[in-house]
């Protein structure tokens, strides 16, 4: 009977130990903005700050602009996380992150006045 409870304390100490060791390690389990322990990739706001955008889009709110106002950095925030759910720009570890994001600012950069020839600013 002694022997029993000894080997069920070792059994209990081992599996103590293992739950402690996988505490450690990251689980992606978790997407968009994510702040818990179990996040591995970084988040978009994290890779674009507010500052990366005002200097992106400088020109964005200029009088010659077609819809001033409307495109600021927390609307692209808040429109990125209703494609969270498909991985847009949280997926694939931080240069994949960095490189859809660019992607995508490409493309937005080409459709409006910043691939515009005589646009202020633009090329």
């Amino acid at each position: 009977m002694a022997t029993g409870r000894v080997f069920l304390v070792v059994l209990l100490a081992l599996a103590v130990s293992f739950n402690v060791s996988l505490a450690k390690t990251k689980i992606c389990d978790k997407g968009w903005e994510c702040k818990g322990v179990y996040c591995c990739n970084q988040t978009i706001s994290q890779i674009f700050t507010v500052d990366n955008f005002e200097e992106l889009f400088s020109k964005r709110n200029s009088p010659v602009a077609h819809a001033v106002g409307f495109w600021d950095y927390y609307s692209f925030i808040n429109a990125a996380a209703q494609f969270e759910g498909i991985g847009f720009g949280t997926t694939g570890g931080q240069l994949m992150q960095q490189k859809e994001l660019a992607a995508f600012f490409g493309h937005v950069a080409a459709e409006t006045s910043c691939g515009y020839s005589v646009a202020v600013g633009g090329p």
